[in-house]
């Protein structure tokens, strides 16, 4: 049996499970903005097929200088991709043989892309889940001799915001022994900012952070992400020309005027939060402390995880599974805030699984 290595696309859960899909799919397991695009997307959508015919700007402009102003770095200190993930793709060809730590659990497609560059991964875990808590001396330790460390901030899968203080601890620490931070940032837009570290890069060329788009503006179909790091030439030496389509370009900078639609996206999760967090601690399970628009969760000791993840399953509703997340073993989920009617057939599921255990 061989479980996805990402949520969605429930057919290939289904198919990779050996399992028969219903009819009716409740998929809980991406984390794109359930309110969908934008309605400014598909108001300015026709007028986007002349771009069709035109080659792109070669580095995303005049996205990539809209980006610069908005973080008030240099333009030059910014590099944008098809998705977040091309980048993590172009950021492990610069660390290709090289020792990397990476703070664990954490995104999958980390270990992944490095492993393909036969870079010498160290992971370290966290030594408890509901406030992912880092182990600031351990992690010290293995900087040591490094060249990056790996951080995602907030966490995927936990939802849980790391302390900018701690993270500009690290920094500091990286500049003394030449180790990189790399800090992925692509749930940060679900926050108040205050925690990003964006402000720094203009002052110190160890820290390369990565953004997307992807999930706050639903535009996983589309594809667009961006680094902020004094480093964006190199990684750009990695990326094909034209990587970035003009119809991503576009969508991008209407994206960057939806302030109103962002303040609402974190409104409504912070709403959904307030409720499903206390029903599973109510239900006795563990919950991280979220700050984003999904959270991770166990069962109670005494109840079966895998058990639950098909009976589930059986009935639509698909979670993520934590099979390759190191430290979660399947013994935990990661849950998408969805919308309310999403929310309470899992809220019925598991309520049920619990009174036929």
């Amino acid at each position: 049996m061989r479980y996805p290595a990402h949520g969605a696309n429930p057919s290939t859960l289904y198919r990779e499970l050996e399992l028969e899909m219903p009819e009716q799919i409740i998929d809980l397991s991406e984390n794109v903005n359930f309110l969908g695009p934008p309605a400014s997307f598909g108001a300015i959508w026709t007028s986007l097929f002349q771009e069709i015919a035109a080659y792109p700007h070669e580095d995303a402009e005049p996205l990539r200088s809209q980006l610069a102003y908005r973080y008030n770095v240099a333009t030059e200190h910014i590099v944008i991709g098809n998705g977040a993930a091309e980048i993590l793709m172009a950021l492990a060809r610069c660390y290709a043989r090289e020792k990397i730590v990476i703070v664990q659990p954490s995104f999958s497609e980390y270990a992944r892309t490095l492993e393909q560059q036969q870079a010498i991964i160290q992971s370290i875990e966290v030594e408890e889940l509901t406030n992912y808590s880092l182990p600031m001396e351990r992690l010290k330790e293995a900087m040591c001799g490094a060249k990056a460390l790996y951080i995602c901030n907030p966490n995927n899968p936990t939802g849980v915001v790391t302390p900018k203080k701690q993270l500009i601890e690290l920094l500091q620490y990286g500049e003394r022994v030449d180790c990189d931070l790399v800090i992925d940032e692509a749930f940060m837009d679900w926050t108040d900012e205050t925690e990003s570290m964006a402000e720094l890069v203009a002052s110190s060329n160890r820290l390369i952070i990565l953004r997307s788009m992807t999930k706050m503006y639903s535009m996983a179909g589309v594809r667009l992400g961006y680094a902020l790091t004094q480093h964006a030439f190199k990684i750009k030496q990695e990326l094909p020309h034209w990587n970035v389509s003009a119809i991503s370009i576009a969508l991008g900078m209407q994206a960057l005027q939806e302030e109103d639609f962002c303040a609402k996206s974190r409104q409504q999760a912070a709403q959904s939060r307030a409720v499903i967090i206390p029903f599973l601690m109510e239900k006795g399970c563990i919950v991280t402390k979220s700050k984003t628009n999904y959270v991770a969760f166990r069962l109670p000791s005494t109840y079966d995880a895998t058990k639950f993840y098909f009976s589930l399953l059986q009935k639509g509703i698909v979670l993520r599974h934590t099979q390759n997340f190191i430290g979660m073993d399947g013994e935990w989920f990661r849950l998408a805030l969805k919308e309310q009617h999403k929310m309470t057939a899992f809220q019925q599921a598991l309520e049920h699984f619990f009174r036929c255990k």
